[in-house]
């Protein structure tokens, strides 16, 4: 049964629904958001028309359990503007959406702003997907704030964040909370002006996350931060790949159990301890373009230096510095800014290899990826840095630019582990 809610049959009919299991609910911007959401269970889809749904008072939330079979649906109308989810200004500080232990809930397609975070996680919620929306003007865009596991956060544009400003906290300070098992790809993030006001923070503890195809940009602190994972999850590392990232205060830092791979990082990648992180380990540094520098901090107080792997990159303007003697070190390859035949053109930020480019064949093959940043599969012999040029001249991909990577379009190819690690 499917019910079309007119705005003047609205109260009356979406109680009836309630009651009626499974149904489709549509309201207008003269009906309750808030409302509608909460009452929501398994199989309920709510379609929200575009307008403004102002929210005052207590905080909008949900905790229904949706289910494999019957999922949770809330979106924006097809072929609609995305409807505006806020509060007003002046009202009590709080998210503006919260979900508290729901499962299997899809929210898409809608813009979300208000005098909190824009949506916050918490309660244990599981099978979360949030898709297509529009996250500005807020603290946090999206907060993890508690265990949590398979999350799917896809193509939202979040920008403006104030307050500790990430643009997403994913995570407990000291690993009170873990994350794991979850995608963050295809994302538009950047001027996440607050303090810190990193782009993505992933937080000691979390762990099995897949941080893939971002766009970050004008973010105070680090376009992207992971912190390690207990040793009950040594082998499952966060994986950092096909991102690019630049104007931050630093670009890609790390300290612990992470692979990065196929990155364009236009500024640093870096390492450095941290007090929360018992010990600096397992980190795999791969096939980077690197518009700068690549300094590794904090290796020389690690009990295990051995477990840090980097090679296949190509630092452009910039070198590898505190290299740790005990790590591994293969094919990296070093250029000053303004060096000529390295990229096609580095000043509009083509940063695919020019015909002839050292870089072309010069990776060591025992620690190539087995995709590039276009998520093309590699073939032999292979190349340094981002790229795989396979014979192609021009780059056959997506242009650096603001904007979602591949114009929003996921394109996904699961790369295999460099040699040394194992991911499931």
């Amino acid at each position: 049964m499917k019910f079309i809610i007119q705005k003047s049959t609205y109260l009356a009919l979406f109680l009836i629904a309630a009651n009626c299991g499974a149904e489709v609910i549509e309201i207008f911007p003269d009906d309750s958001f808030k409302a509608a959401f909460e009452s929501l269970g398994p199989g309920d889809t709510l379609i929200v028309h575009e307008g403004t749904y102002s929210e005052s008072g207590s905080r909008i939330r949900i905790s229904a359990k949706g289910t494999e079979l019957q999922p949770i649906i809330v979106k924006g109308a097809d072929g609609e503007t995305r409807p505006l989810i806020t509060r007003p200004a002046g009202s009590t500080p709080e998210n503006t959406i919260n979900i508290e232990g729901a499962t299997y809930l899809t929210i898409q397609h809608l813009e979300i702003t208000g005098n909190g975070d824009g949506i916050n996680l918490s309660g244990g919620p599981h099978h979360i997907t949030l898709t297509d929306n529009e996250i500005h003007d807020i603290d946090v865009g999206i907060n993890f704030r508690s265990s949590m596991d398979s999350i799917i956060v896809r193509r939202n544009h979040i920008y403006n964040t104030s307050g500790t400003a990430e643009g997403m906290y994913i995570g407990c300070n000291d690993a009170k909370c873990a994350v794991s098992n979850s995608i963050i790809e295809q994302n538009w993030i950047h001027d996440t002006r607050g303090s810190p006001g990193d782009g993505i923070e992933i937080k000691y503890g979390s762990w099995g996350n897949i941080i893939r195809d971002n766009v970050i940009h004008d973010a105070n602190y680090p376009c992207i931060l992971a912190y390690g994972v207990t040793d009950a999850h040594i082998d499952r590392p966060n994986i950092i790949e096909g991102n690019v990232v630049w104007n931050c205060g630093q670009s890609i830092d790390v300290i612990a159990d992470a692979i990065v791979r196929n990155n364009i990082i236009i500024g640093t990648l870096e390492t450095q301890s941290h007090a929360q992180v018992p010990i600096m380990r397992n980190v795999t540094i791969v096939n980077n373009s690197i518009i700068g520098s690549m300094p590794l901090r904090g290796w020389g107080s690690s009990s295990n230096p051995a477990t840090l792997i980097v090679a296949n990159n190509v630092l452009y303007g910039g070198s590898i510095t505190n290299k740790p003697t005990a790590a591994i070190f293969a094919s990296n390859l070093e250029y000053s800014a303004g060096t000529s035949g390295i990229f096609v053109d580095p000043d509009n930020q083509d940063f695919w290899p020019a015909p002839g480019s050292p870089l072309i064949g010069a990776a060591d093959a025992a620690y190539a990826a087995n995709a590039d940043f276009n998520n093309t599969i590699r073939q032999s012999p292979f190349d340094v840095g981002a790229y795989e040029t396979d014979g192609r001249t021009t780059n056959p991909g997506w242009s650096i630019q603001r904007g979602f990577k591949n114009n929003g379009k996921v394109n996904v190819i699961a790369p295999s582990p460099p040699t040394g690690l194992t991911v499931q």
